[in-house]
């Protein structure tokens, strides 16, 4: 038998205990086999009507009704449900209650309304109503309308539970059961189906154009209707289950859908036809819980998987389209068995149901990724949460909605606060506004809480809660080259079962063929492997036959929470034959949930089981898998799974395993001319990663010392060459390669580090000075081929990190403000390269400090200080280090200043040729204290000494004394308030005065010393 994988996701069985399983799993579901029992059914019938004969059909009526605009007819069609089961009494699975019955039926209408909540403008309802039968077809009203209660052994049908297979149901269950399809649209509900490799949701017969004699239809009187599975029975309001995709009641939607006319949404080929004009055109099915945008490789910018033709889960579905609405009024009209169906006499009774709410979701848990969906600032992506009535409103209300959780503000908004129900309505949309951004700030949560203002509708008992977990895309791993995630070939053992560490054997309760770590098995590689087996203390490479149960062999958590896609999953295998309903397969679990995820692969048409069913000899093999998109950014485990029922026919050996080998794709770093999008960033020492719009890394920023909106990274030039650029010192070569940060609003002032990242190969011209290279800023605006100088660039030397592995290197640094940059040789220089400039006060003074990370022929700075930051003086002057590429640090004290005055200051850096440059201004200003304060500087003194006095606007008298007491000097009337006095002094000798001074406030004294 020949293996074909594919990924398919499934939820299917609950953990009890950390070693054994609550229940069996299920097989793994094919969600319709409508086309594959058409063609099943053409083979038995060469004259049957082709898919082109039948669109050749409906394409000319449905112009004939466009011509003759013929409005759509709004239809009321009653059903009837065959509920088929097994003696169970009334309300036991399979035997399902009439209110389980009434709850999927009130789905089928609002779903054929329009009324779940569809995004799309084309969404339209159906016109087509369903409502219960009244009477059987001998007339007799039914004692629950639309329903026919079938016990199988009544009938001498075949034990379901091995499954029926569509064959049969054709053959022998419809023909025995079938009401009058005419008059009735028989639906009926089957507890097991399959096709012998495949459990399947439900098929439905498609209409036919013609009755003509010579004409054979695959549709007939006795087959007519559709085939769903009982777990499918249910509502958004009342789940069927909520352990698997399909128990929203989307199932009898989606084949109803067949039975109007529909086809898949993407053709049952790649980039197929489904003869609707405003659906895109899709590359396949989509399954699980796809996102928008989904492009694919048909031209499509994204995909419509919300289409009930489609075979997303039922959360998922909500959209029928106007072409799709005309192709199903179009067969009502005109085709066998749907035109009758209108005009039946069989009686109706229409479902009605409370007006209590509840949000669509099974778990009360969603997890949402924070990308967002479109292009501009700033991004975000919208989710639309349907808040749900199990019929309709009765009257007004309003639903107030309140969010709590880990999420801030600034992570998302409540787009609708309140929604208001009237009279008749079946839902509301809850709209939540999720924000990008490149913050690595881990997963958070949003949880939403409803309550009710008026009486039309009410509290429901469950899913009045919604936790939204919205999950970080930031935390990437970049390379250029391949990384492997999980590499084992169970060559070590860490417990008594001979597993490695991190590998787990799980088995469904009571079960005897775990799986065991041994060199007993052979999986065709070399060593010791995992494998099946029936004894775990002597391990031999054989099972128990004829005792159902499963195992499960689970591997550590993966972590592909930071990589772009996974890569190939690969590893060796060897079993033999199983009996049929005997299977291994390859499944992985989402981790930390309780509800395992399974991936199966098939060879017999569409998924389904694993490609080890009904063996008759040993297979062997070494298949490689793509991994899912599904799975990035996420951690689960890989685990391989194997089932065996009652049956004792099978044949050793189980299942082995080894040389299991997971790789991955990460973050490519962007070698192109490419822009980020646009996001804020956030003060503090959290990194914000860009990755451009061809999701490549670009850059990472972290610890801004202030909030910074609408920043964008680009590249602006890319290259793997190296150019000339010019500065004051002369010419130097830097890298082809160019980045831009930028803010929408210029700053000048937030401190900053940046990374900035090249791949080996756009680095390889420098050779091994690659890893010497300096960071080259350049100021916004000022042309890369002028002469650069230091009042428009900077060049600092990075930190440098080279992974050989992954292919790229990284470069960062700490800047004060946003510009351009790029690499330039370690040769390359600016006259005088300040990094720092800041002016602090003190007690007493306004200490200035700054630092250099070059001088070239630097003599100097000059202090230069201003009371009104315009008019500046020279106050000081602080010698240069000449010429040097190490860091320097000076500072400067300025004594002569007075409290509750600002002060500015700048730097004028001197040249030994005299070129001069000034630094950017920076402001002081010390805090005046309470009262009067007097201050005389500086102190010591010589010849003269400024007085300031703050906190008075008397004047003074100033006298001098000596240290025996004596008045040497006396000033009166000094007006020194508005500014400094100058105080002359006599000549003295070297010691200690004191400077008295009289104001109405009182006496006050100052020593000086003379020096």
């Amino acid at each position: 038998m020949k293996q074909v994988y594919q990924w398919f996701v499934l939820a299917i069985f609950l953990f009890s205990g950390a070693a054994a399983f609550a229940q069996s799993p299920q097989k793994p579901i094919l969600r319709c086999y409508t086309v594959e029992r058409i063609e099943e059914l053409r083979k038995a019938m060469p004259n049957a009507e082709t898919d082109a004969q039948f669109e050749a059909w409906l394409s000319q009526k449905i112009k004939a009704n466009k011509l003759a605009q013929r409005p759509a007819t709004n239809y009321t069609i009653p059903i009837v449900f065959h509920i088929v089961h097994n003696g169970e009494a009334v309300g036991t699975s399979p035997n399902l209650s009439a209110s389980q019955v009434q709850e999927q039926l009130l789905q089928l209408n609002k779903d054929f309304a329009n009324a779940s909540n569809s995004r799309y403008a084309v969404a339209a309802a159906t016109g087509i109503n369903f409502v219960l039968a009244q009477k059987d077809p001998s007339n007799n009203v039914l004692a629950e309308p639309g329903i026919d209660r079938i016990n199988r052994n009544s009938k001498g049908w075949t034990d379901y539970t091995t499954a029926w297979q569509p064959s049969y149901i054709d053959g022998t269950v419809k023909p025995s059961s079938v009401w009058d399809a005419a008059r009735y649209y028989n639906v009926w509900v089957v507890p097991k189906l399959n096709n012998s490799t495949t459990d399947i949701l439900g098929y439905a017969t498609f209409p036919a154009s013609s009755t003509l004699t010579g004409l054979n239809n695959n549709e007939t009187a006795t087959t007519a209707g559709v085939v769903i599975l009982t777990g499918t029975i249910g509502s958004a309001f009342a789940p069927a289950t909520c352990g698997n995709g399909y128990g929203l009641g989307k199932t009898l939607s989606h084949e109803t859908g067949h039975f109007f006319g529909l086809r898949h949404i993407w053709g049952d080929t790649n980039c197929g036809d489904d003869f609707c004009n405003d659906t895109p055109v899709h590359f396949d099915q989509n399954n699980g819980l796809p996102s928008h945008p989904k492009p694919n490789s048909c031209g499509t910018t994204d995909e419509m998987f919300e289409n009930y033709m489609d075979y997303s889960d039922d959360i998922v579905l909500n959209t029928f389209t106007a072409n799709q609405v005309d192709r199903m009024q179009t067969v009502m009209l005109n085709s066998p068995r749907r035109v009758s169906l209108a005009t039946s006499n069989v009686g109706a009774v229409a479902v009605t149901a409370s007006n209590k709410i509840a949000f669509i979701n099974c778990t009360g848990a969603l997890m949402i990724s924070e990308t967002g969906t479109n292009t501009t600032y700033p991004r975000f992506k919208d989710v639309s949460l349907t808040l749900n009535v199990e019929d309709k409103a009765t009257g007004a209300a309003t639903v107030s909605i309140t969010s709590s959780g880990t999420a801030v503000a600034s992570q998302y908004q409540l787009l609708t606060p309140t929604v208001t129900f009237a009279s008749g309505d079946n839902f509301k949309p809850v709209n939540i506004r999720i924000f990008d951004n490149a913050r690595v700030d881990g997963d958070r949560t949003v949880i939403l809480n409803c309550t009710i203002s008026g009486t039309g509708v009410t509290a429901g008992t469950s899913a009045q809660t919604v936790i939204i977990t919205i999950t970080d895309d930031d935390n990437i791993r970049i390379g250029e080259n391949s990384i492997t995630l999980l590499n084992e070939n169970f060559e070590t053992s860490a417990n008594s079962i001979g597993l490695p560490a991190g590998w787990t054997s799980l088995i469904s309760s009571s079960y005897v063929n775990p799986f065991v770590g041994s060199a007993n098995g052979d999986a065709g590689g070399a060593g010791r492997c995992a494998h099946i087996t029936n004894n775990t203390s002597t391990k031999p490479n054989t099972y128990t036959k004829g005792v159902s149960g499963v195992a499960i062999l689970q591997s550590p958590v993966v972590d592909a929470s930071s990589v772009l896609a996974l890569g190939d999953l690969s590893f060796n295998y060897k079993i033999r034959g199983l009996v049929d309903n005997d299977d291994a397969t390859l499944t992985y679990a989402a981790a930390g949930t309780t509800s395992p995820l399974y991936l199966y692969g098939s060879t017999a048409g569409p998924l389904g089981y694993g490609p080890y069913s009904s063996n008759t000899a040993t297979l062997a093999n070494i298949p490689v898998i793509a991994g899912p998109s599904t799975l990035a950014n996420r951690k689960f485990n890989i685990c391989f799974y194997f089932k065996t029922g009652t049956l004792t026919t099978g044949a050793d050996p189980g299942f082995n395993v080894d040389n299991v080998v997971l790789n991955a794709t990460p973050f490519h770093v962007e070698t192109s001319v490419s822009s980020s999008y646009t996001y804020d960033l956030l003060a503090g020492a959290v990194a914000s990663n860009f990755k451009s719009v061809n999701n490549k890394a670009l850059a990472s920023l972290n610890n801004l010392s202030a909030n910074v909106n609408a920043i964008t990274a680009q590249v602006t030039a890319a290259g793997s060459g190296n150019v000339s650029v010019t500065t004051t010192t002369g010419s130097y070569l830097r890298s082809q390669k160019v980045f831009q940060i930028s803010p929408a609003v210029a700053n000048s002032t937030v401190t900053y580090q940046a990374s900035f990242y090249f791949t080996a190969a756009e680095l390889a011209i420098w050779g091994a000075d690659r890893l010497n290279l300096k960071i080259l800023k350049v100021r916004d605006g000022v042309s890369l081929s002028s002469t650069l100088n230091a009042t428009n660039a900077e060049i600092i030397t990075p930190t440098v990190t080279e992974d050989v592995t992954a292919g790229y290197i990284t470069y960062t640094g700490n800047f004060t403000g946003f510009s351009q940059f790029m690499l330039v040789s370690s040769l390359a220089s600016l006259p005088v390269t300040l990094i720092n400039f800041e002016a602090t006060a003190q007690q007493k003074n306004i200490l200035l400090s700054w630092s250099t990370t070059q001088e070239f022929n630097n003599s100097g700075f000059f202090i230069e200080r201003s009371t009104n930051g315009n008019s500046f003086t020279q106050v000081g002057f602080v010698k240069g280090a000449g010429t040097t590429t190490q860091t320097t640090n000076y500072t400067y004290t300025d004594t002569d200043v007075q409290p509750g005055i600002t002060y500015y200051y700048r730097l004028r850096q001197t040249d030994i040729d005299n070129r001069q440059q000034y630094s950017p201004i920076r402001s002081a200003r010390l805090t005046p204290a309470t009262g009067v304060v007097i201050t005389v500087s500086p102190n010591p003194v010589k010849d003269q000494a400024n007085i300031y006095i703050k906190g008075t606007q008397g004047k003074a008298t100033i006298e001098l004394l000596n240290h025996l007491g004596q008045k040497l000097l006396q000033k009166t009337g000094v007006d020194a308030f508005s500014g400094a006095y100058n105080l002359h002094l006599p000549a003295l000798s070297k010691g200690v005065y004191t400077i008295m001074l009289y104001l109405p406030e009182g006496k006050f004294a100052k020593k000086i010393i003379v020096q």
